[in-house]
C-alpha cells in the first residue's frame, strides 16, 4: 500500500512538472492531480497547453504584421 501511495505522488509530481509552463501553472496542476487522478490532470494540463501555445502563436503572427 504505501508504494502504491508513492508512485500516485511521484506521478502528481511528474505531471505539476510538466504544467510548470502551461496557462495552469504547477501549483494548480498538483492540486488538480491530488484530487482527481495524474492522468486527467495530464490531458487536462494537454489541453489547456495547446490552448497556450496557439494563442501565443496567434499574438506573435499579428505582432510581425
Amino acid at each position: 500500500m504505501p508504494i502504491a501511495f508513492l508512485i500516485y505522488v511521484v506521478l502528481c509530481l511528474l505531471v505539476a512538472f510538466i504544467a510548470r509552463k502551461s496557462k495552469l501553472g504547477s501549483l494548480r496542476t498538483l492540486v488538480v492531480a491530488f484530487l482527481l487522478t495524474p492522468l486527467v490532470a495530464f490531458i487536462y494540463v494537454l489541453l489547456f497547453a495547446s490552448i497556450d501555445d496557439k494563442s501565443k502563436a496567434v499574438s506573435n503572427g499579428s505582432a510581425e504584421r
